[in-house]
């Protein structure tokens, strides 16, 4: 991770808010050895496609991930307990 990322990180306060950043839920899923070896990349590809839905502000089909934009730097965060949620439905 650079610098600029770890910087920006630590100003968002993500972790002492129960907040992801995508990048987060991406590795988070990839760690899940298990459950991607069951899904395959799916899940993955699942995720980044509601993502760039939440992007362009287009309706998505996965109920139950929540997000919200950070106020000051704009970008989409997940809730830790959202993405656990969606998680255990998912599987």
């Amino acid at each position: 991770m650079g610098v600029r990322s770890q910087l920006r990180r630590e100003l968002m306060n993500l972790d002492a808010n129960g907040l992801m950043t995508a990048d987060d839920v991406r590795e988070h899923l990839m760690k899940s050895k298990a459950l991607v070896r069951q899904t395959g990349l799916s899940l993955v590809a699942r995720f980044n496609a509601h993502h760039n839905k939440v992007l362009a502000g287009l309706p998505s089909h996965e109920k139950g991930l929540e997000h919200q934009q950070h106020k000051l730097f704009k970008e989409v965060l997940y809730p830790r307990n959202s993405v656990q949620t969606w998680l255990s439905k998912v599987h």
